[in-house]
């Protein structure tokens, strides 16, 4: 059975936060665009999640769904994409690249939104993609971020799609918790994690893991 690598997005393999990026780029995209509608959207609902009126996931899911329809046009995905390389973490991928040597298969599992993560993953010549979709494409009311056991569950359906075990992981945050725990066998390496997540990780991750 082949092996495989489950790498984290956000902080992991990217050093920065593609989410907040992503608003950034489609705001001000949508305001050359004369969009104004969008921009309003974006100011409106990260508002209420600054004033904590709405939780992180429900203006993840409202803003999605305002905005990606925009963002796959013109272009705009395609340049965003090409934009967050500049945050290439050399060193994570520099720790990915043995791996890949030795035939793992490559995963990119992340809470990100899977429309502009699957892209990633193609630039980096990663070989799969879980992430978060887009309401549109889920039973209404059932729209989920692919976070802690729910992408665990995402990342075991596509292990066995493609006949595959985990071996390795690589994350920064302690919300991968439950993979690092899911990898018994494995190797998990956590990088770059604060102190928050560490603390989090040393106090609730029952597998064998290691700090670089």
């Amino acid at each position: 059975m082949r092996k495989a690598l489950a790498i984290d997005l956000d902080g992991t393999l990217l050093s920065t936060n593609t989410f907040r990026d992503y608003l950034s780029y489609c705001g001000s995209a949508a305001l050359h665009s004369f969009k104004f509608g969008i921009c309003l959207s974006i100011l409106w609902w990260v508002m209420l999640r600054k004033l904590r009126f709405v939780s992180h996931s429900y203006m993840k899911e409202k803003l999605l769904e305002r905005t990606a329809a925009f963002m796959t046009r013109k272009g705009h995905l395609d340049n965003f994409v090409e934009n967050e390389m500049t945050y290439l973490n050399v060193r994570v991928q520099q720790l990915m690249e043995p791996y890949r040597n030795r035939g793992h298969l490559l995963i990119l599992a992340t809470a990100a939104p899977a429309f502009y993560a699957h892209p990633i993953a193609e630039f980096l010549h990663i070989d799969l993609c879980c992430g978060t979709l887009l309401p549109s494409e889920v039973v209404i009311g059932k729209w989920q971020e692919c976070v802690g056991q729910y992408k665990v569950e995402a990342l075991q359906r596509l292990l066995q799609v493609h006949k595959a075990e985990l071996d390795v992981v690589i994350t920064d945050h302690s919300d991968d918790l439950p993979l690092l725990n899911f990898n018994t066998a494995g190797r998990n390496i956590v990088v770059g994690a604060d102190s928050r997540s560490l603390a989090a990780i040393r106090k609730g991750c029952t597998s064998e893991w290691e700090q670089m």
